[in-house]
């Protein structure tokens, strides 16, 4: 089966309009961090679960329960932690550009 990385036109300016375009911050938001969380694994190669402790923790910390308790600035939030974990565990700073579609690409017609 092949693997799909959805939201390719995500970045930290294209969230903010899709913010204002859909008037709510908290799904941008949401949908930036699954990005991320997506193209690090399917394109990155790196494991789902090291984005899940991320949002784990920041809702241990919070006193939250469930993932609908997050508002906007705790999704924002989860976003920027969700690129630097993605930096650090590939030694690359995780593109911000139109670019990671091109990697999106190569990787899924490698795997063919």
């Amino acid at each position: 089966m092949m693997d799909t990385v959805l939201n390719l036109g995500l970045n930290d300016a294209t969230v903010e309009a899709l913010a204002q375009n859909s008037g709510d911050r908290r799904f941008a938001y949401d949908s930036y961090r699954r990005f991320i969380t997506m193209y690090s694994n399917v394109v990155l190669g790196l494991d789902h679960h090291l984005f899940e402790e991320l949002l784990d923790e920041h809702k241990d910390q919070h006193g939250y329960m469930l993932d609908t308790d997050l508002d906007a600035d705790d999704w924002r939030s989860s976003s920027s932690s969700t690129r630097r974990r993605s930096r650090r565990s590939t030694a690359s700073r995780f593109r911000r550009t139109p670019r990671p579609a091109m990697g999106a690409i190569g990787a899924c017609s490698a795997r063919g």
